[in-house]
């Protein structure tokens, strides 16, 4: 099935909830015009988003890969900031901060594998002006200070890229009912647009604006820095 949306694993059970209260109150409108939408539609519906959280709920993760994403922004805030001191520096002794606005621009769109990388080249440069950048302020121990985040931020993304692989894993053993679980989604949504174009209560069934809705949730509960219908 070619799909006209794309969803993250993680989004295919929140997204069936906030799309499920919209339907289970607009059902028997909608049923005036797309007939298949049963009471065992709806029903069947229910089932499947169960069996898919049903099998998120048999993601065996230890306590440390729960919080890796949290830590891992946090870290990579705390760099961010440090980065903006050593612009300061930069500019006062009259060097090219292009190399930290690199750094910085990964950190930005979460490319942490980029940003690692970027950051030994800013951390060798940063030590061959050591004597310069600390004439402008910047302490004698900001470079190994530097190296320590940089190596927390490693650490953390390795990590992170193992709880991935785990995710990916049970999706790909369990593909036919994520797409099970998708189709459902994917009727209901294009349904609801079409019933409810012109309204406001276009956007509970437009997925985008659903999982717009979800990650700015996720972001004020985390406070992380984080489809075409």
């Amino acid at each position: 099935m070619s799909k006209g949306f794309y969803l993250k694993m993680e989004e295919y059970v929140p997204a069936g909830a906030f799309l499920k209260a919209s339907f289970v109150r607009d059902r028997e409108e909608l049923a005036t015009r797309f007939s298949e939408f049963t009471t065992a539609y709806l029903q069947d519906f229910e089932v499947q988003l169960a069996k898919v959280a049903g099998l998120e709920q048999t993601l065996v993760l230890t306590e440390e890969q729960k919080g890796v994403t949290v830590s891992l922004y946090t870290t990579s805030e705390v760099a961010n900031k440090e980065l903006n001191f050593l612009s300061f520096y930069f500019e006062r002794a009259n060097l090219d901060p292009a190399i930290i606005s690199a750094v910085k621009k990964d950190l930005a769109v979460k490319n942490i594998e980029g940003a690692v990388l970027k950051l030994d080249a800013v951390i060798q440069y940063v030590l061959s002006k050591k004597t310069l950048l600390e004439s402008k302020g910047m302490s004698a121990a900001f470079p190994d200070e530097l190296t320590t985040l940089k190596e927390d931020l490693k650490a953390k993304n390795e990590l992170q890229n193992v709880v991935m692989n785990v995710k990916k894993q049970l999706y790909k053993d369990n593909k036919q009912e994520y797409d099970a679980l998708y189709a459902y989604i994917s009727v209901i949504a294009k349904a609801g647009k079409i019933m409810y174009d012109g309204l406001s209560k276009r956007d509970e069934y437009t997925v985008t604006k659903i999982t717009s809705r979800m990650r700015r949730v996720k972001k004020n509960t985390m406070s992380e820095p984080e489809v075409v219908d």
